[in-house]
């Protein structure tokens, strides 16, 4: 969740220059040597390195021909299935070093990554590691399915005018798909089992389970998602204060001498917070009001809670189990009470 690049992305310099010679289409020399490399180690090992083994009743030096032929044709089709955008011998170096990297990582290194550095439940809104507050809009658009081209044409301009004449700060638009709450949605059918009247009727309690069963079927045989689109706002420490005081946050790091000037300055990051929180409820609250003046389209605040479960989900890839985040969060620290 971030906003506007500190580069500029039009003068970007790669870190290195593809001058790979293209052999056949889109295969250059690299990836012909990442396809032969499997058989010449084959080869090698059967030639000179082995000693002389027999696999039933045949030499291993009369199974290196095939054996050879066999490793290229695998190295042939990993240098098929490359992705188009990076070269075989690349890909293969990013998969080894992802294959061998440890599945989990400690918590700075995990904040690193998410730049998460605490949550405000009394804003919705979460901070980054750079001082940035950040909150969510979700948006439940209008169903265009049937829509003509003359509806499009109208939606998209209604789009187009919101950006043009509401967003004056850097946003991020955040598409993302959760699984279909199967559970939930069959719980009133389940729930119905257990009624007297459906348990005096055989053939009515026969039709629930058997709706059911196939509903589940049928849904995972779909792969049936929902789609949910948000609104990511951002508010910079330096959008509502002129200077950056960056040798105070570094005095602060100092011993002995960072706690008096923490102290000398706790007050004024308290303001500067606070006005943080005052400009990201105001650009909330206007880029709502924009959006739902969008035709069929609607708009609300995300909570800190539900924020927290969408950024745990984006990290993890994957829907994460039910849990209780409101009450996870906390407004005041275990010991010493509030502010």
């Amino acid at each position: 969740m971030t906003d506007d690049a500190p580069t500029d992305v039009t003068k970007r310099v790669p870190k290195s220059l593809d001058t790979d010679t293209a052999l056949v289409g889109r295969y250059s020399l690299t990836d012909l040597v990442v396809a032969v490399a499997p058989g010449a180690a084959v080869i090698l090992l059967t030639r000179t390195l082995l000693p002389p083994i027999r696999v039933l009743d045949t030499s291993l030096e009369a199974l290196t021909l095939p054996l050879a032929v066999i490793a290229i044709a695998a190295g042939a089709l990993f240098v098929a299935v490359t992705p188009r955008y990076v070269d075989s011998l690349t890909w293969l170096t990013a998969l080894g070093s992802y294959l061998q990297s440890a599945p989990d990582v400690g918590h700075d290194d995990a904040a690193a990554h998410t730049r998460l550095e605490r949550v405000h439940p009394d804003h919705d809104a979460i901070e980054r590691t750079d001082g940035a507050l950040v909150g969510a809009i979700r948006v439940e658009p209008a169903s265009m399915a049937l829509a003509t081209d003359e509806e499009w044409t109208r939606t998209t301009q209604a789009f187009t005018d919101v950006l043009n004449t509401t967003v004056e700060f850097p946003i991020q638009l955040y598409a993302t798909t959760r699984s279909f709450p199967v559970d939930e949605y069959l719980a009133t059918y389940e729930d119905r089992l257990d009624d007297p009247d459906v348990q005096d009727n055989p053939t009515l309690e026969r039709l629930i389970e058997s709706y059911t069963d196939w509903y589940r079927r049928d849904l995972a045989t779909r792969e049936t998602t929902i789609r949910d689109h948000y609104v990511i706002v951002p508010v910079r420490p330096t959008s509502v204060r002129h200077t950056d005081h960056g040798v105070t946050a570094q005095l602060v790091d100092v011993p002995v001498l960072g706690a008096f000037v923490d102290a000398f300055t706790a007050s004024r990051a308290a303001e500067e917070r606070a006005a943080m929180a005052e400009a990201l409820d105001e650009r909330c609250r206007g880029l709502e009001r924009a959006i739902r003046e969008i035709d069929g389209c609607t708009a609300r605040r995300v909570s800190a809670a539900d924020l927290t479960d969408l950024l745990a989900d984006y990290w993890t890839t994957a829907d994460t189990d039910a849990r209780d985040t409101a009450t996870a969060l906390r407004t005041t620290p275990l010991v010493g009470g509030g502010d």
